[in-house]
């Protein structure tokens, strides 16, 4: 916990440096215009790569395809999303990575295994729809001594994750 609280520290520590020294360069009124508009500009990115994950889930789900690894790629989206409207020019070179595709599968696809490393578990609440349209709505508990079928397809190991098929 104290390698993440020096960690964050760092980070807002190089945050407030770097706007100093865009200030010192080009001005007051001229960085705050700048970190408005990366929010700006930001924020309209993440909602177009958030349209297309959706989309892509869609047609995953019509296929009977697992979408678990998009839902994780949605949640590195909403990070970014908030990289950008956190005022910083480090924030925003970090979101404008997690923007693009190949980082965020892997970035998603990292967390995933981190999560199984760790020994947490992929069960809850679940909303299914079949080929024909049927709605099934339920929950799943893990079973003592059962074996448990994963829930997200991660790509094998060595492979490109960041290749989708369109």
């Amino acid at each position: 916990m104290l390698k993440v609280g020096i960690a964050i520290g760092l980070f807002l520590y190089l945050e407030i440096y770097l706007i100093g020294q865009v200030m010192d360069q080009w001005g007051v009124l001229t960085t705050l215009l700048l970190l408005a508009l990366t929010a700006v500009l930001g924020s309209r990115l993440v909602k177009r790569e958030g349209v297309a994950t959706v989309q892509n889930m869609a047609i995953k789900l019509q296929q009977g395809a697992a979408v678990g690894l998009d839902l994780v790629e949605g949640g590195v989206l909403l990070i970014a999303g908030f990289l950008f409207v956190f005022p910083g020019f480090l924030s925003d070179g970090l979101a404008l990575l997690l923007l693009l595709p190949p980082v965020r599968r892997w970035v998603a696809v990292t967390l995933v295994r981190a999560f199984r490393q760790g020994g947490g578990t992929l069960h809850g609440q679940a909303v299914f729809v079949d080929a024909g349209g049927t709605i099934i709505d339920g929950e799943s508990t893990p079973v003592p001594d059962s074996p448990t079928t994963p829930v997200l397809q991660l790509p094998p190991p060595g492979t490109d994750p960041s290749r989708r098929k369109k």
